[in-house]
């Protein structure tokens, strides 16, 4: 789900969970050495940058329901379908805390053109992948070029575009287009699946991805800045994400004894330590470990977390038991979606408006309190019981997964001196993209056949985001401050 923050102090407007480094994207704005200036046409490389965002939010959602068809062609089995929606998720979480610098160090406009490329080569190859493997690697390739997509079209909006209430309205348009593309992606994957095949679901990138590369053409060439990467950092940083990942998802399958789950849990103890121990040495590290003592920092980065917990948990859940405990047809499944994503686009919109009058403290609590009992509706239906009724469930998750965002983008970039604010907004677009990871892998465990079965499992699953996004609710509540935004 896609933030739409207000404009903040000087003209940081960029509101997306997946907001990327906006300091360090500052810098790509600079024009080529010739000293050409923005483009004669902005409108063309501001929508390329749009489209690339769009098409990277779009592949976040998209494949949900289409799960069922791949698992009847491919056999790929709850495991493999937890790996095609996961690896996506996780490669774009590990490698985005790196790809603000990469952008300043390569220029904005080569890393968009590189990643965008990768992007559409990756999509091609799930479209055509002959079994669950390779879809699943190719899913992760999707998720490391979409990882360099997004601060580069970022940058691509702030260099195109020099004139700061210009470049606010873009910013805009740029976020509710991420937004829109997460609450589309179902609706979209139900009609590709059912009246082409689930390989459309990626084909579809190609299109829209050539055009967003022609309207590359029209960009000015980025200066390349000298700056530092932490590539142990981030090395260490992507054994942790993945080795706790696997292990959870392997819970299921082999048991909690079981090598699978134990080598890679250990991999990932060791990786958060080693992570912990060069940020805290390192002189131009990823993540500054100093805003860990900030109960702000900590509250937002714990909402970014159970935001997408829930949400890509819950959607994988919801678009298994539609279709085998309900027998729905992939556009039933995607439209049955509609009351959860309709609503995220207008709450986006208008909790910024609130957030501005009234501060991110009491929007933010509400939201998650309000998203909250949804998923306690949702525990309280279970799987077998009225339709309606669950369906009527989601709307408060949508409604409330809306306001959340823009309070929490605005109370964490309001805690921060500017010259870091494109550190915390990273790593708070890699917490959420993480959380969306992790929720997928443990939902998938509790309605496993070795877990809970799907009926109870969804039960648990709702019960542990409600009790996840309730924790949430009561630490923004106590850390944020009240006041309005300025």
């Amino acid at each position: 789900m896609t933030a739409k923050s207000p404009g903040l102090r000087d003209d940081r407007t960029e509101s997306d969970p997946t907001a990327s480094d906006r300091t360090e994207s500052d810098r790509t704005e600079d024009a080529d050495p010739a000293g050409s200036g923005p483009p004669a046409r902005p409108w063309i490389v501001i929508l390329a940058s749009c489209l690339g965002f769009f098409l990277i939010n779009l592949d976040a959602t998209v494949v949900n329901v289409a799960l069922p068809a791949v698992d009847h062609q491919l056999h790929a089995g709850l495991t493999g379908l937890q790996w095609v929606v996961s690896g996506y998720t996780l490669a774009f979480a590990g490698l985005l805390l790196s790809a603000g610098r990469i952008s300043d160090r390569v220029g904005a406009g080569r890393l968009f053109g590189y990643g965008l490329c990768g992007f559409l080569l990756a999509s091609m190859a799930c479209g055509l992948a002959p079994g669950t493997g390779i879809l699943i690697v190719a899913r992760v390739l999707q998720g490391a070029a979409a990882a360099a997509v997004l601060p580069a079209s970022l940058a691509l909006l702030r260099q195109s575009l020099p004139d700061p209430a210009a470049r606010a309205r873009a910013i805009g348009v740029w976020a509710a287009g991420g937004g829109a593309a997460v609450a589309a992606g179902p609706v979209v994957g139900g009609f590709l699946t059912e009246l082409l095949s689930w390989r459309a679901v990626f084909f579809v990138n190609v299109p829209f991805g050539l055009l967003a590369m022609a309207g590359l053409s029209k960009a000015v060439r980025s200066v390349p800045q000298r700056t530092s990467l932490d590539l142990a950092g981030q090395l260490a940083a992507v054994v942790a994400l993945t080795g706790f990942t696997f292990a959870t998802i392997e819970l299921a399958p082999t048991g909690p004894r079981s090598p699978m789950v134990l080598v890679p849990l250990l991999c990932s103890v060791v990786g958060a330590v080693w992570f912990l121990r060069i940020e805290s040495v390192s002189a131009a590290p990823m993540v500054d470990l100093r805003e860990l003592r900030s109960r702000v920092f900590v509250a937002c980065l714990t909402t970014g977390f159970a935001l997408n917990f829930a949400y890509y948990g819950i959607l994988f859940v919801f678009s298994l038991i539609f279709q085998r405990e309900h027998g729905w047809s992939p556009i039933e499944i995607g439209l049955s979606f509609l009351p959860l994503t309709a609503f995220v686009l207008a709450s986006n919109i208008l909790s910024g408006k609130l957030t501005t009058l009234v501060g991110p403290r009491i929007p933010m609590a509400c939201a998650l309190l309000l998203e909250a009992a949804g998923f306690t509706g949702v525990m309280l239906v279970g799987a077998h019981g009225p339709t309606w009724l669950l369906l009527l469930s989601m709307v408060p998750i949508g409604i409330g997964g809306g306001v959340a965002s823009p309070p929490m983008m605005t109370a964490l970039l309001e805690s921060v001196p500017a010259e870091r604010a494109g550190m915390v907004s990273g790593l708070l677009s890699s917490c959420r993209q993480a959380g969306g990871a992790i929720g997928v892998a443990v939902f998938g465990v509790l309605i496993s056949t070795t877990g809970f079965g799907m009926a109870t499992g969804l039960r648990v699953a709702a019960g542990m985001a409600a009790a996840l996004l309730a924790t949430a609710a009561v630490a923004s509540y106590v850390s944020i401050r009240t006041g309005s935004v300025t």
